[in-house]
Formats: structure tokens, sequence, C-alpha cells
């Protein structure tokens, strides 16, 4: 379609100044939106199941939960998840996490539908923010699902919700994906004495 109305325009009579003005504009303005639509084709393409920032840098990004802090959110016990995908809330989904308070590293395991997991991450305690590396253990379950591949995980505290909120993200050679993941904890270590 560009191309006949390039040809359209090549075809008229135009001799003087301001229609080759025009025609250059016209051949500069087409050309720079394609390359605008090609880019943001590229960006998405990168970027899609990928965080924007590593866990480590993510965590010491600001947060807007400055306000008093609760007492301490990185809890060692059973730590319920939903996440979205497919336009479906998948959850509950049960495992365990422990916190170092020393390293401020987070360790865990569990399974779900895909497979058996481990989880292991960093929080930060002063931006109430957690990077997680949840890695399926390839044979478990679901043969289809479980690739053994890495889910990244970046959530920051919700005061009001009392829970973790952020992203979850998967970039495999079968699927890339991303979108929204809630965690809260069901019941600590210390009240299962």
């Amino acid at each position: 379609m560009i191309i006949g109305f390039s040809s359209y325009l090549s075809s008229r009579n135009c001799t003087d100044g301001t229609c080759q003005r025009q025609n250059t504009f016209i051949g500069y303005t087409t050309a720079g939106s394609a390359l605008i639509i090609f880019g943001i084709a590229c960006y998405q393409i990168w970027w899609h199941g990928k965080p924007a920032h590593s866990n480590s840098t993510y965590i010491d990004l600001p947060s807007n939960e400055i306000e008093l802090q609760e007492s301490n959110q990185f809890i060692s016990g059973v730590w319920s998840c939903e996440y979205y995908q497919y336009n479906i809330w998948y959850a509950p989904n049960h495992f365990s996490l422990v916190f170092d308070s020393e390293t401020q590293k987070v360790t865990g395991n569990g399974s779900d539908s895909v497979g058996e997991y481990t989880i292991e991450g960093i929080y930060s305690t002063r931006t109430s923010r957690m990077g997680l590396i949840i890695t399926y253990k390839k044979g478990t379950d679901n043969p289809i699902q479980n690739l053994g591949h890495d889910v990244t995980i970046q959530v920051v505290w919700n005061s009001i919700q009392h829970q973790f909120e952020g992203t979850w993200y998967v970039r495999t050679n079968k699927y890339t994906g991303q979108d929204k993941f809630h965690l809260k904890l069901e019941k600590s270590y210390k009240n299962m004495e």
C-alpha cells in the first residue's frame, strides 16, 4: 500500500520545490513510523518474560512503603501464593520459605501442578522488597509444562493487604510470559511448634 502511494506520488508532475519537499516529508514520515513500530516490536520480543531489573537491583529500588514499617514481614514459615496467567487467578499454592536475617537471603521448596521446585532469593528489610528464583526439577509431575525452567518473581510488601505483590516472569524456548503475583504468610514456623 505504501509502495503504491509513493508510485502515485512519483507519477505526478512534481517539478516545483514545494511538491518535492512534500514528497520528501511523506517519505521520511513513513520510514520513521515504520522504524518506530519495528523498534516497539523488537522491544516487546526482547523484554517480554524478563524483568526490567535483576533481583539484586530490584530489592534496592525505593518503595512506597516508607510509612511506619510493620514488624518484620520476612518470616520463615509456610507461605501461599496466587498468580495470574491466561486471564485466570491460580491459587492457592503453598510452599516453605526460610529467611536468613544475617545474609538477607531466602530459600525454600514446594510443588505444584507443574512439578517440584526449589526457591532461592534475596530480600531487603529497608525497602520491603524480595526477588526470588523458582527452579523446577525436570521430570517431576507435568512433563509438558515442566522444562526444568526458572521463574523469576519480584514482589514488594503491601501493608494494606498484608501481603507481597508483584510480578512473575518466565522465558523458555517454548513459553514466554509475565503477570501478577501475590505472596502471603500462612503460618510461621514459630507458631507451628
